[in-house]
């Protein structure tokens, strides 16, 4: 009987996280390098998946619509070629800008251009294991993009 007790706890515990959006088991959010959040915000473009550039935002950020805009601007097509150039705004925010090609319908080569800013975030120093880079995107704080080249 306590077992039972045990494991219908267990679950409203889950139910209740999961209606509610409190857990987020599983989930982690940004990637642990500014190159690594260049690359999967590229792949998110590539195969039109919101949810993989969501997860690379700050959960406090409402992105949601500026997402969709990317997406509609960019998305939808394979990425040839890229490259990045970074600049430093402090040690912890980078403005990356992308330039690339991408395959069109007809099977040509488009250009593109877009610039995105990363930021640092974490407990301790730009060493730690625990602190992840991300992408701001949407409505939340994004420093002036007032940058000198950064070497990373």
């Amino acid at each position: 009987m306590i077992k039972n007790s045990a494991n219908a706890i267990i679950f409203l515990g889950f139910s209740l996280c999961a209606v509610l959006g409190g857990c987020n088991f599983g989930s982690v959010r940004g990637a642990d390098t500014p190159e690594r959040v260049v690359e999967q915000y590229i792949l998110g473009l590539e195969q039109q998946k919101e949810n993989v550039i969501l997860q690379l935002i700050p959960k406090e950020y409402v992105a949601q619509q500026a997402v969709e805009d990317k997406i509609s601007q960019f998305g939808g097509h394979e990425v040839e070629e890229y490259s990045v150039v970074y600049n430093e705004i402090k040690p912890v925010f980078v403005i990356a800008n992308i330039k690339g090609r991408y395959v069109t319908n007809d099977q040509g080569l488009e250009n593109f251009e877009d610039q995105v800013t990363i930021a640092y975030r974490g407990a301790g120093t730009l060493l730690s294991k625990k602190a992840n880079w991300y992408l701001l995107l949407g409505d939340g704080q994004v420093p002036s993009p007032d940058v000198s080249p950064a070497e990373l």
